[in-house]
């Protein structure tokens, strides 16, 4: 758990709460005993602070103009990466189920323990701390989502990085693995499995096996 707080800039000093944060229902059986309610506060005090700060450094923007940003910042693509930076996958407790599943690997359950370890913060030093941690985190995200530059549609990029070399045909075999609620995808070129992603919908899945599939070609974002 250093690993994190040295990432996230902050020590605990209550680390039964950050493992509470790092804790899946799966591994407890009990909504009290997981990352959950955590979650819920964290998700409110993320939204509170990026608000604010586009608030005051963007006064140019309009209303409409901010909720689209915060959208575009404040969503599971932007805080799974948060959750890479900080290694997340390899901290989080599941059931032996769920670890076998590869849950660790699923980008909404990574961007939910983002959001409770917000939330644990916010309870051991409030908001003011809190804030500041979000903005250092997210600012870079920020920038890129006012300047029009934040987007997540893999499959897309995939595509056309397949067709720099010609036209090759890209197929995803998609499985169920926990009756809708848990799916698995396998991206295939010219019938070769070239990698695999999972998701809590075949759509993120088949974005999660693009992504994968990209970063291992040297295909980074800008």
């Amino acid at each position: 758990m250093e690993e994190i707080e040295k990432a996230l800039g902050y020590k605990f000093k209550d680390k039964n709460l950050l493992r509470l944060a790092l804790t899946h229902k799966s591994a407890t059986h009990s909504n009290k005993n997981c990352y959950e309610r955590l979650e819920f506060l964290g998700d409110a005090a993320l939204e509170l602070a990026v608000s604010k700060y586009l608030f005051v450094h963007f006064p140019e923007l309009s209303e409409g103009e901010l909720t689209n940003i915060r959208a575009a910042v404040v969503c599971s693509q932007t805080l799974s990466k948060i959750a890479e930076k900080l290694n997340l996958k390899n901290h989080i407790i599941f059931g032996k189920r769920e670890k076998m599943e590869k849950f660790h690997e699923n980008k909404s359950i990574l961007a939910d323990v983002v959001e409770a370890i917000f939330g644990a913060i916010f309870i051991e030093s409030g908001f003011e701390k809190l804030e500041k941690i979000i903005v250092n985190l997210l600012k870079p995200y920020i920038q890129k989502a006012v300047a029009g530059k934040l987007f997540y549609d893999y499959k897309t990029k995939l595509q056309e990085f397949v067709q720099k070399e010609g036209q090759k045909k890209i197929v995803y075999k998609d499985y169920e693995i926990i009756e809708k609620k848990y799916f698995k995808s396998e991206l295939f070129i010219e019938g070769k499995k070239v990698s695999e992603g999972y998701g809590t919908s075949k759509k993120e899945a088949q974005q999660d096996a693009a992504y994968k599939f990209l970063l291992e070609m040297g295909e980074k974002e800008e």
